[in-house]
């Protein structure tokens, strides 16, 4: 009798392809991986577009490209991303404060790829954008990211150790398309978060004639936070050829668990259509793969009241912030049970709209109570805070 179902889904137990290269023969190859080292989607050929090769301008053109970042360093959760989609380019950073429980935004938006510099991928290259408000370079190498950011209200220079045992995923999109992703714990070797007078999480010494400067003084220094080896982040990188309207719901918990693991988990709905799932969690580095998983989210219809607004949004609406539930129906072949409930408690929200683009973004902070059981192995989680996210584009 085969008694492989009874081990857990790791890296240990499952004989995962290396790949030098993700398009061999024009074509990508599908499924998950341990590891890829180029994303060389030049080198795509798309039969159902043409019976010849498209030139790279084309191919360049219609590839999005998407890099999410997570730090935590007590009691600050920082996120930034920079995202392309050619026809138009987009940062944002935003800190939450775990104590005070505020929120600070900042973002950048620029048409097609002007002042972005994007070469190589995820494994070894860089994502740069420059802007009035908001400038960031991200630099790849196999062993270790470096993130280098400035904007109005923070700075954040950061080296980042990259995990052993990364999610490496590629799946078909649509008819014609594919979608590459990478996720992974990252922990800090090096940097610092610079909080700048402008913000909101600047403090300063109450004013005395001895000590005039005020957060709202030019001359009062940026506070700095030193990340140690106990500062945990995580990576999310994708590339593809995606459909032209898409939605996703994703999950993302990175923290340390109440016997004092890193425990990071990765889960999405709407992503990839068919054949694998980007589902996966991490204990102390150690991937454990995980099923398909649905989102249940009451009045997940609710939207802005502003469509055509281009500035962020951090009210809430208590409406929209009933609790979420996502969860695994075991039909009896996984060794795999997974229900959670996310209550969201403040949210990054920004909805824009230029017609043949546009794009309804959620993403929301809060707590996540429930199991994730694999085989003996159960994770209890008891409000831990994470991420949610309820994702429209059209592109």
């Amino acid at each position: 009798m085969n008694k492989s179902h009874d081990k857990p889904y790791t890296a240990a137990n499952l004989k995962l392809a290396n790949l030098e290269y993700l398009i061999q023969n024009g074509q990508p190859i599908f499924g998950v991986f341990s590891q890829v080292k180029s994303i060389n989607y030049l080198d795509y050929h798309s039969h159902l577009i043409s019976q010849k090769s498209l030139p790279n301008w084309r191919k360049e053109l219609k590839a999005n490209q998407f890099c999410f970042i997570q730090i935590l360093q007590s009691p600050y959760r920082v996120c930034l991303a920079l995202a392309t989609i050619k026809l138009a380019t987009s940062a944002f950073i935003y800190i939450y404060n775990e104590d005070t429980q505020q929120l600070e935004v900042c973002e950048a938006l620029q048409p097609l790829t002007h002042h972005t510099h994007l070469d190589g991928d995820g494994y070894q290259g860089q994502m740069a954008f420059t802007h009035t408000k908001l400038s960031v370079t991200l630099d790849f190498s196999p062993a270790q990211m470096n993130i280098a950011l400035d904007s109005q209200y923070v700075a954040i220079t950061a080296a980042l150790a990259r995990s052993a045992q990364p999610l490496a995923i590629c799946t078909p999109t649509g008819r014609r398309g594919w979608t590459f992703t990478q996720k992974e714990p990252l922990t800090a070797l090096s940097g610092h978060l610079l909080i700048k007078a402008k913000s909101k999480f600047h403090t300063d010494t109450p004013d005395t004639p001895d000590t005039p400067d005020t957060p709202d003084t030019p001359d009062a220094q940026p506070q700095k936070i030193t990340f140690t080896d106990a500062t945990i982040a995580n990576l999310d990188w994708t590339l593809g050829y995606m459909r032209h309207e898409t939605n996703w719901f994703w999950s993302c918990i990175t923290s340390y668990l109440s016997d004092g693991r890193h425990f990071l988990l990765n889960l999405s709905m709407g992503v990839n259509e068919t054949g694998a799932s980007e589902n996966a969690c991490w204990l102390d580095g150690q991937i454990f793969y995980l099923p398909p998983v649905m989102f249940a989210r009451e009045g997940s219809n609710i939207r802005s009241s502003q469509p055509d607004s281009l500035e962020p949004s951090v009210e809430i609406d208590t409406s929209a912030t009933k609790p979420w539930r996502i969860y695994h129906q075991n039909l009896g072949w996984s060794n795999v049970d997974i229900d959670l409930s996310f209550t969201p408690i403040t949210v990054y929200k920004k909805t824009d709209n230029f017609g043949v683009i546009a794009s309804i973004f959620e993403q929301w902070i809060g707590f996540y109570s429930g199991e994730i059981r694999i085989r003996d192995e159960v994770i209890r989680l008891d409000n831990v805070m994470g991420l949610a996210e309820d994702h429209f584009a059209k592109w």
